[in-house]
């Protein structure tokens, strides 16, 4: 139920700061507004306030602000507070006032999010030494080794962790030359990032430095039943030295149901278990019920530090965002990368639970993609209407009804195409973490 709410909840800011934009200006530029709904279809309830109702409506994934002669059919020409009568820079004002909204509304978030204190893995503001590859992976294929530290990704420079996995993430399929020191001096190495078969971002097998050190039991687990604890570091399996916990997840994984000697170190004693992985059900792999401990950092700024930081965040993030958008266009990234309403509302859930300052940052991100998206060039989007717009200004001539109605439905298929196509493959992220605990917990 969390999730669900949590969902409701930031779509309702997402889609009133946007209708609002539209509305507040239209009102402006003395524009008649007929109806401000949040939700499409049959009315729920509502209210009539001078000329404009207000309402809840049944659908809640979106809403709509209808102004008099606003439809491409409507005939109001001759009503001097119609849509359609005003001059195209009112009306491209009106129009392009919503995404803007989407856009402002992070500048106030973020800056909330740093004020609150925000959260995250240690690693990601470390530099970018390599703890463990992953076997079969690129990066495997590509040479590298534990110890390497990535110095440039192309013409990047990777500082951090973070600046690191964008980069790979952001480039799928694409030959990349990364620059790296280890002990015998720099060596230039070429990776090709893999397509994820779940998100369809780059993949290396690239891991940061993680020690195998318990941070949790799950109860009734093969870990719970052999008494491991947490704090306990794991440093051999069946002789094997551990150096890293993604290391220990993979003999754990191959060897379901087989009795494994670990050697672990409880305080200042080793001790030794013998301990056999339980058969995941669905994958078949060994699994044994522990939760690494991945260190974190907690960031709380005051309110002029806030506001620089929450700005530099909203830059970062659009850029980001122009980034994987720009790769989409070129097939450069697959379409799995999408989230769609499911993954969203997981999304929402899962940062609702964590805190007010992972929900409100959430709720920015989501602003800024609906800005950048609500802009593009697309027949029924904002950018679609602004981009009619200035053809009639090109051609100093509205387009023809008829050449809008086509192109808009046009759009609108295309859109209902892309929301399909984004909800099969978050029903194919979600169904192997039961689809129930979308608005179970």
């Amino acid at each position: 139920m969390v999730t669900l709410i949590a969902f409701i909840i930031a779509l309702g800011i997402l889609i009133f700061i946007h209708e609002f934009g539209h509305f507040i200006v239209a009102k402006w530029s003395d524009v008649r507004v007929e109806k401000f709904s949040l939700g499409f279809g049959p009315k729920l309830f509502g209210f009539q306030r001078g000329e404009t109702e207000y309402r809840i409506s049944a659908l809640p994934l979106g809403g709509y602000v209808k102004m008099t002669g606003e439809d491409p059919g409507e005939d109001a020409q001759d009503d001097p507070r119609s849509f359609s009568a005003k001059p195209t820079f009112s009306r491209a004002a009106i129009i392009f006032a919503g995404p803007l909204m989407n856009f402002l509304l992070p500048f106030f978030f973020m800056p909330a999010v740093f004020m609150l204190g925000i959260t995250i893995p240690a690693y990601l503001e470390q530099p970018p030494v390599i703890g463990w590859v992953m076997p079969d992976s690129s990066g495997a294929e590509a040479g590298f080794v534990a110890g390497d530290r990535i110095v440039r990704i192309d013409e990047e420079e990777g500082e951090t962790w973070e600046e690191a996995y964008t980069l790979f993430h952001t480039n799928p399929g694409c030959k990349l030359e990364v620059l790296v020191a280890r002990e015998t001096g720099m060596e230039t190495l070429s990776i090709e990032p893999r397509s994820s078969s779940y998100m369809g971002s780059g993949e290396v097998g690239l891991i940061h430095p993680m020690d195998a050190i318990i941070e949790n039991v799950v109860p009734g687990s093969a870990a719970d039943s052999a008494s491991l604890a947490r704090d306990d570091r794991i440093e051999e399996v069946n002789g094997t030295r551990i150096i890293h916990f993604r290391q220990l997840a993979e003999i754990i994984s191959a060897h379901p149901e087989e009795t494994l000697t670990f050697v672990i170190r409880r305080g200042g004693e080793a001790m030794r278990f013998e301990i056999a992985p339980e058969r995941e059900e669905e994958t078949g792999e060994g699994v044994l019920g522990i939760i690494g401990r991945e260190e974190t950092v907690s960031r709380r700024y005051g309110l002029g530090q806030a506001i620089v930081q929450g700005s530099r965040e909203v830059t970062e993030t659009v850029r980001m965002i122009m980034a994987i958008l720009g790769k989409l266009v070129t097939l450069d990234l697959s379409i799995k990368a999408l989230g769609g309403p499911i993954m969203v509302a997981h999304a929402a859930g899962e940062a609702a639970r964590s805190g007010i300052a992972p929900y409100l940052h959430l709720i920015a991100f989501l602003s800024l993609s609906l800005a950048v998206l609500n802009l593009l060039p697309i027949p029924i989007l904002d950018g679609g209407h602004l981009l009619f717009i200035l053809f009639e200004m090109l051609l100093r001539r509205p387009i023809s009804l008829r050449v809008r109605e086509v192109t808009q439905q046009i759009g609108l298929v295309f859109l209902i195409l892309l929301m399909l196509v984004v909800s099969y493959h978050d029903i194919l992220r979600v169904l192997p973490g039961k689809i129930e605990s979308l608005i179970g917990r």
